[in-house]
């Protein structure tokens, strides 16, 4: 065991258009950093939070990181206790922001402890700190962000699995200055689903695991068509018809709305497309005078990691 560390966790792209609370998807660049040392205080304690402009309560019981650290923590039955730090890189716009956290902060118990435990024996404490934000258990950001890659998962099960890495794949996010919350998102889909769109959505989620398998990038693009929880949530982000027309007649193999929003994400197999598809998509927004973060990135490979003290 060490007595300090620093991890890093990536932010993540949830649903990845049809597979809606199934597949997942890790993105390079954004991610939450947290710092931990062993203290002789027992319990979880998170002495400094930054990157969150004082939004995030600073009571390990009431953050998410500090949650699944604690729940980790337990499991073990460390008698020492651990100090947080934890610097917020993920916004809170469909990134999987709680996720982020969540993964981070028992994943650094976890290498204090020499990685005892290995990424599948994790996730139930993941699972425990994102509970308290989204009220449920939602797998594919925590997945995601965990394993890296693309994932999929199964929420009843409470499992989850790396399917792999398209590593041609480029991800174009484009941020609006405007927040969605998570529960107006969901309270805005319908328990009734048209077998149609059903059946769809299941194919194009099959389709995209497939594709990951076989290393299919464009396949992969292609099935980023959502036909039943798309279109519920379209309304929520201003100008979002118009973003993903333009991220379309750019060149994208395919576009939707990353996690319950308000990022949209397109994806490309052509990096010489991916700036302006990104321009596209920031212009759109712009007409509906929205003002945007462009984020060019591509797939995560690692998830959750330790980084140099």
């Amino acid at each position: 065991m060490t007595d300090r560390v620093k991890v890093f966790v990536p932010a993540s792209v949830g649903n990845v258009g049809p597979g809606f609370d199934v597949v997942g998807m890790a993105i390079t660049g954004p991610g939450d950093t947290v710092e931990a040392e062993w203290t002789d205080e027992p319990g979880v304690h998170i002495v400094d939070i930054t990157g969150d402009r004082g939004r995030l309560p600073r009571e390990a019981r009431k953050n998410t990181c500090g949650i699944a650290a604690a729940h980790l923590l337990r499991l073990s039955e460390e008698e020492r206790g651990v100090r947080l730090i934890l610097h917020k890189g993920v916004p809170g716009t469909g990134l999987g922001s709680s996720a982020a956290s969540a993964v981070a902060g028992a994943w650094a118990v976890n290498v204090l402890l020499g990685e005892r435990y290995s990424k599948e024996e994790v996730l139930p404490s993941c699972i425990e700190g994102e509970k308290y934000v989204s009220g449920g258990v939602f797998l594919d950001n925590l997945a995601a962000a965990l394993y890296g890659g693309v994932v999929t998962c199964h929420t009843a099960m409470e499992m989850a699995w790396k399917v792999g890495v398209l590593e041609q794949l480029e991800v174009v996010v484009v941020t609006p200055a405007t927040q969605v919350l998570t529960r107006d998102s969901r309270g805005k889909l319908t328990n009734n689903v048209p077998l149609a769109g059903f059946v769809h959505n299941m194919a194009a989620a099959c389709a995209m695991v497939a594709a990951v398998a076989r290393g299919d990038a464009a396949t992969f693009g292609r099935a980023i068509d959502d036909r039943v929880v798309e279109p519920q949530r379209a309304g929520l982000i201003r100008g979002f018809k118009r973003v993903k027309s333009a991220a379309l007649d750019a060149g994208a193999l395919g576009c939707s709305i990353s996690g319950a929003g308000a990022s949209v994400f397109a994806v490309t197999d052509d990096s010489k497309l991916t700036e302006s598809i990104g321009q596209a998509m920031a212009a759109a927004f712009a007409r509906d005078g929205v003002d945007t973060t462009v984020t060019l990135a591509r797939i995560d490979p690692d998830g959750a990691r330790t980084l140099s003290p």
